[in-house]
């Protein structure tokens, strides 16, 4: 037996990532027997919501919260009750989760800039350091979104922390992960959404910007099944003073 970790980021580049404050990584961490049923789930529910299924369907949490994309014609219930739906299968399939993050502005200050470049492999070996102490004795496959600025040095930071204790920074060795890390075009991976809605939920109950009585609601609902669902995380790095 093995298990699928997939891991996606939200706060780093794009949209909006100069007013996101922290980089998060999440990881949905699925046994081998849960993957197919995920992906069966994931269209099933895509199904139930849109009434098809369209060529180039991916869940996306900006998009399904925002009503972006083919969920631009649903109201605020629809988006709300869908996002609900995939974040239930947490539960359902058994599938755990695991998070890190890195506070950008406090990293560029400890370090005056020069690790600012970091981020994304700090909060990854973070991360599966994290999985590596709290998570099961059976081995796993890392799968992460495609990050092309970061994809070289992440293949080389798993190795290093496969061989030694030391990553960015001295840490654990990793005796579970096996071969490399694996990158995949979101839209290909099942499991790369789910952590997308992960870390979408997580990031917005962070920033805590919604007002709307219902989609506060919503969301406090969807936080507790993912802490429900939590294997582990990391709390934010560099602390604050």
């Amino acid at each position: 037996m093995a298990e699928l970790i997939y891991i996606d980021e939200t706060g780093s580049t794009g949209k909006g990532a100069r007013n996101q404050p922290l980089l998060t990584l999440a990881a949905a961490i699925v046994p081998e027997t849960q993957v197919q049923p995920l992906a069966a789930s994931l269209r099933k529910l895509a199904f139930k919501h849109l009434g098809w299924v369209p060529k180039d369907f991916e869940f996306h949490g900006v998009e399904v919260w925002g009503g972006a994309g083919h969920w631009k014609d649903k109201t605020p219930a629809e988006l709300l009750a869908a996002f609900r739906d995939v974040i239930d299968l947490l539960a359902t399939l058994e599938i755990q989760v695991a998070y890190s993050s890195i506070h950008k502005s406090r990293l560029h200050e400890k370090y005056d800039g020069s690790a600012d470049a970091n981020a994304y492999l700090l909060a990854m070996q973070f991360l599966l350091e994290k999985i590596e102490l709290r998570g099961s004795s059976e081995l796993k496959i890392v799968v992460a979104d495609e990050a092309k600025e970061h994809e070289s040095n992440a293949i080389k930071l798993i190795s290093d922390l496969q061989s030694y204790n030391v990553g960015v920074v001295p840490g654990k060795k990793l005796k579970r992960v096996i071969d490399s890390v694996h990158f995949a075009r979101s839209s290909d991976s099942p499991g790369i959404q789910m952590a997308d809605m992960v870390a979408f939920a997580l990031q917005r109950k962070q920033y805590q910007k919604d007002s709307h009585p219902e989609a506060v609601t919503a969301l406090n609902e969807i936080y507790e099944a993912i802490i429900s669902a939590r294997l582990t995380y990391r709390d934010v790095w560099p602390a604050g003073i």
